[in-house]
């Protein structure tokens, strides 16, 4: 998936995006476990934005994310193929 408009917050691993192909946005989230691997989330357009205008939300939004893994509502999809059972 190629990502339009990215943004990337280095510093926590993780950047949001534009899929063209799908009409979405993505939060993508590098997984640091074992070995690095992406999963990829549904955002709004809104929370998109929130990184020029409320880095700190989002930053909350990811850790979300990230403590529900797979299991949360927002899930699409991970590069580690036994989490997207």
């Amino acid at each position: 998936m190629e990502l339009k408009n990215e943004k990337v917050r280095n510093k926590k691993l993780y950047c949001v995006g534009y899929d063209e192909e799908h009409n979405r946005y993505i939060l993508e989230i590098v997984i640091t476990w074992m070995a690095w691997y992406n999963r990829y989330y549904l955002i709004s357009k809104e929370e998109y934005e929130w990184f020029d205008t409320d880095i700190e939300k989002l930053d909350s939004l990811v850790e979300e994310c990230y403590q529900t893994g797979p299991c949360g509502g927002r899930f699409l999809y991970s590069d580690k193929r036994d989490e997207n059972g």
